[in-house]
């Protein structure tokens, strides 16, 4: 009855702009990357998105013309997809190889449903994703795996269950011997408890650092591996993934280095200046002496690029370029160079190198950095005061004033440029009168504290009033400064007029981004609306409860705002479900019903492309998934599940429950409530539904009627 009082110009308005929104879907298709594709029963494409124009190679003309039974590799995998499908009505990863035009085989995945009118099959609808690069690199890592010189392995419940050929190679034992043993037998008897402990770590998901560990060969010998481990999926049940090398000759040679070590460091330690060995500018040893110059421990430093002990990317290229060329021909070359410490502190270096060995070979040197900073500082002090007014003053941008007595001693040029006074209208002038009458008050009290030795804010805005009468937003800093043995406020005034002005409009700017992002998510959300009377209205309910549930659990407003538009959009997924299932007034069968499941996933095709702020493809995929893992549409359970996507779960079921349907009538609050505390825990996480719970019967919480065109964000505010 509503529609029919509408005038036809409005008809014909919302018409215009259903179209366009039809447009933004189709547009949302073909943006993405898996090919998507209507066909008849008999294979003939109805329609299809670029993406699969772009997987079979063909032009848009020509695969209209296409029968998809052309594309397969075997006939007979046609025959056994369409027994498949039509069995189950829908498939998901179903595995086949197709052809392109130019005769190329792709590996590739199906994700089908059935299309039906009054029970029989029309044709098929879904998605095909290429998977042939995912397959080649499993043929490639399988092939690593054979020919890597590592030993890579994978244990699971304690036993081998692969090998490779270099695990052969240092254990002495054969394939044969090794699958089906404990690989704790192969570990020496010490270290078996921490090889152990890392494993069951590893199963647990903890990340593990690389580790030494002595291993037993068959011929009795001890060698030392070095093994790094991952956990995996093996053959459907966890295991571990072992990377290993035989490093026994290496252990060996580092017992004698460490033997010579120790004694370079005693002589190093002995050195008052910081000494750093470098191999192609990387640290490879540091004295103690690093610490007091530089702030870096000697294990901190040992490893990084000298780049630490520099200002910036540009003086470190500097010094490279000073002392390497130099070294080529010399044996040792100094000179001074500007340097800093962890702290962020600037320093000044005597830095002296001598490279190692009679040729520069790898830039191996040795590099000493002595601490002059007081000494250059010394130097000078002096040239810095009597360059410091020039420098900093007349050559400022911004005014530099000195007010005594009240009155301005000093002005540089420009506060000529700020004010419109000239240097010789503004000495002897009052301090206060450049400025606003209603700011003078507050100028004056802080002038006058300051004055008194009191502190204040060093830095504020004010206005100022220039010689012509033109307002100005200012920024201004002083501190005291004494003149003839007498005290004095210096400070600068900067003009920052254009500055508030940029920030004024760039409110508008976010502003503007915020109605348009409200009304995209407006527009998407009345299609599934207009599509589904009998729901109407629904969609805002869930998301009253569900925003409503999420700031009892203060939540960010960031959260707030995802589960706002997750909440709005999450049965977008419906806009593709015949209109005649929506609206059917009986149970559906288990055909609808499965096409029903499918809307998340829609939803989610719909909106993963659109870059909102927040993860709202995600929570619209995830609201029908349950703790249990008895959910769709990917079984997700416990923590899989995002909390957005946990609470609009509830809040959907309250209203569904609790809202008239086609099929019933409503069930009440309380028929909802008393089943999301019965599922609580099992399908529903418990913290949601004691809020909600909490809501209803302790808060009064009731749904009030609320337009799409209400929607109001904070993410931009």
């Amino acid at each position: 009855m509503k529609d029919k009082n509408k005038t036809k110009q409005q008809l014909i308005h919302e018409l215009e702009k259903l179209r366009e929104h039809n447009a933004e879907c189709r547009v949302l298709i073909d943006e993405s990357r898996d090919a998507m594709i209507v066909t008849s029963r008999d294979g003939d494409f109805i329609s299809f998105n670029r993406a699969a124009v772009d997987l079979f190679g063909y032009s848009e003309e020509e695969l209209n013309n296409v029968n998809i039974k052309q594309l397969y590799v075997d006939v007979n995998d046609r025959t056994r997809f369409q027994r498949e499908v039509e069995k189950k009505k829908s498939l998901r990863n179903y595995k086949v190889k197709l052809l392109k035009k130019d005769g190329r085989e792709v590996d590739c995945i199906f994700t089908m449903t059935v299309r039906s009118q009054e029970g029989k099959t029309t044709g098929y609808h879904g998605i095909i994703r290429d998977v042939t690069d995912q397959r080649q690199a499993q043929e490639l890592y399988s092939k690593l795996t054979q020919s890597s010189q590592a030993g890579v392995y994978v244990v699971q419940n304690g036993i081998f269950q692969f090998v490779n050929p270099h695990i052969e190679e240092y254990s002495g034992y054969s394939k044969n011997e090794l699958v089906g043993r404990n690989s704790l037998s192969l570990v020496h008897s010490e270290d078996r408890e921490m090889t152990r402990k890392n494993a069951i770590n590893t199963i647990k998901g903890e990340r593990q650092a690389p580790y030494e560990y002595r291993l037993i060969a068959k011929d009795g010998t001890v060698r030392t591996i070095l093994e790094s481990v991952t956990a995996i999926d093996y053959f459907g049940a966890r295991a571990v993934l072992a990377n290993s090398m035989d490093i026994t000759m290496e252990r060996k040679t580092r017992d004698k280095l460490m033997e010579a070590e120790a004694l370079e460091s005693s002589i190093l330690s002995a050195i008052p200046h910081a000494v750093i060995g470098l191999e192609n500018r990387r640290i490879i040893f540091a004295n103690d002496a690093v610490e007091n110059v530089f702030g870096w421990k000697p294990e901190e430093a040992i490893g990084k690029m000298t780049r630490i002990f520099y200002r910036s990317d540009k003086d470190f290229k500097k010094i490279g370029k000073h002392f390497y060329p130099v070294l080529e021909t010399h044996d040792t070359h100094a000179e001074v160079f500007p340097c800093r410490r962890k702290d962020g502190t600037d320093i000044v270096c005597m830095v002296s190198t001598s490279r190692v060995g009679g040729i520069l070979e790898q830039k191996r040197i040795v590099v000493v950095y002595e601490d002059i900073t007081e000494r250059k500082q010394a130097e000078e002090a002096l040239r810095e005061s009597e360059e410091k007014y020039s420098a900093v003053v007349e050559q400022a941008m911004y005014g530099v004033v000195i007010i005594q007595d009240e009155m301005y001693k000093f002005a540089n040029s420009a506060m000529t440029g700020i004010t419109g006074y000239s240097v010789d209208d503004l000495i002897g002038m009052s301090y206060l009168e450049i400025f606003m009458p209603e700011f003078r008050k507050l100028v004056a009290k802080r002038y006058k504290m300051r004055m008194a030795g009191e502190k204040t804010l060093p830095l504020y805005e004010t206005k100022i009033v220039c010689k012509e009468g033109s307002i100005k937003d200012v920024e201004v800093a002083f501190g005291i400064i004494a003149i003839s043995g007498k005290p004095a406020d210096m400070g600068y005034v900067r003009d920052i007029t254009a500055r508030k002005e940029a920030q004024e409009e760039l409110t508008r700017t976010v502003e503007r981004l915020q109605r348009r992002l409200e009304e995209t998510v407006n527009a998407l959300a009345s299609i599934t609306e207009k599509r589904d009377p009998y729901t109407a209205g629904h969609s805002h309910r869930v998301t009253q409860l569900a925003v409503t549930i999420a700031r009892e659990m203060s939540l960010s407003e960031a959260q707030i705002d995802g589960i706002l538009v997750a909440g709005t959009l999450h049965d977008i997924g419906k806009i593709y479900e015949p209109s005649e299932i929506l609206s059917k007034p009986g149970l559906l069968t288990d055909i609808e019903f499965l096409m029903m499941k499918v809307h998340p996933e829609i939803g989610y095709d719909i909106l993963k492309n659109i870059e909102f702020p927040w993860p709202v493809a995600q929570i619209v995929l995830q609201h029908h998934e349950r703790l249990n893992g008895s959910g769709y549409p990917e079984g997700l359970k416990d923590d899989e599940i995002l909390t957005e996507a946990k609470i609009l779960a509830v809040a959907d079921v309250i209203d569904a429950m609790a809202s008239h349907r086609p099929y019933r009538p409503a069930l009440g609050i309380k028929a909802a409530l008393a089943e999301v505390t019965k599922n609580k825990g099992v399908l529903y996480d418990a913290t949601v539904v004691d809020i909600c719970v909490r809501l209803f019967n302790e808060k009064g919480f009731k749904f009030r009627t609320r337009r799409s065109s209400d929607l109001h964000l904070h993410c931009a505010t």
